[in-house]
Formats: C-alpha cells, sequence, structure tokens
C-alpha cells in the first residue's frame, strides 16, 4: 500500500452536530426576540454629547489637563427648574444617561468655565431627546437624535 489512505469515519456524527448547533441557534434567537423589548424597556436612555474647544490647540489650553477644562450639561424645564444636570464632562465624546427625564420639552444648556455657554432646545419623549423640527443652530452647534454636539468659544478678554 503506497499513498495515501483513506480514514474511516461515518457521516452521521456531523449531522447530529448540524442539527444541534440549528436547534441552539433557533432557540438563542427566539430569547432575543421575547427578551429583547422588555430589556431595552428598563435601561435609561443614552445622549452622546461632543464637547470641543475652540482653541484646543493653541498653547494657552495647554493649561487644561488632556481631557480639558470640562464641561456641564443642564437640562432646564418650562418652570425655569433643572430636573438633571451632569458635570465633568470631558473634551470628546461623553455619555450622558437620560433617565429621569419627563416627556417634555427642555432647553440643554451647555457651559464650560471661561467659554460661552450654548443653550438649544429639545424635545425628551421617553428615552428619546430630540431637537425640534426647522431648528437653526448657533455657529459651531449641531444636534440630533440623542446627539449633541457643541465646539466652545472663549470667553472675550477684556483688556485694560
Amino acid at each position: 500500500m503506497s499513498g495515501i489512505q483513506k480514514a474511516n469515519t461515518q457521516g452521521t456524527p456531523g449531522k447530529y452536530v448540524a442539527l444541534g448547533l440549528f436547534i441552539f441557534t433557533a432557540i438563542v434567537g427566539s430569547l432575543f426576540i421575547y427578551l429583547g423589548p422588555k430589556a431595552t424597556e428598563k435601561t435609561p436612555g443614552i445622549l452622546h454629547v461632543g464637547i470641543r474647544f475652540a482653541n484646543e490647540h493653541m498653547v494657552e489650553f495647554t493649561q487644561y489637563s488632556k481631557t480639558g477644562p470640562g464641561a456641564r450639561i443642564e437640562f432646564i424645564a418650562a418652570d425655569g427648574s433643572i430636573p438633571h444636570s451632569v458635570e465633568r464632562l470631558a473634551m470628546g465624546r461623553n455619555l450622558v444617561p437620560i433617565s429621569n427625564l419627563s416627556d417634555g420639552l427642555y432647553t440643554v444648556r451647555l457651559s464650560s468655565e471661561d467659554y460661552i455657554s450654548v443653550e438649544m432646545p429639545m424635545i425628551a419623549e421617553g428615552r428619546m431627546l430630540n431637537p425640534p423640527e426647522d431648528l437653526q443652530f448657533a455657529h459651531d452647534t449641531h444636534a440630533d437624535y440623542n446627539m449633541i454636539g457643541v465646539r466652545f468659544e472663549p470667553k472675550p478678554v477684556l483688556r485694560r
């Protein structure tokens, strides 16, 4: 006997493995379909907040740490109260939970020390936060479904 010998294999164990994987995939898929909406109802909505600074590439910006001077976001209700605020937002992308906001119109104020504050109206609906239709954004500011982006401009320095 010279050459290659054929291994003694049977085809039936492979069929059982494929059938087992198919049944396992069907069970896991049906659990995702059944439990998926229930799991997302209990999770808070997440707002993506992007923060940049107009002078972040200048020498005077080096007085701050790598994350910048920090920022704050406040959700101001129609009656003037502030039901939710988050401090210490870093430069770049931040994830802010919005679970404790009731439905309605809010003014979102983003502020940072030594920089001009930015305000924009947003509508809270469940776990979503959206800008009103046809809203004209301020320069270097943008908002969309659960996203806000702002580029802070430095406050003018008064020289004597």
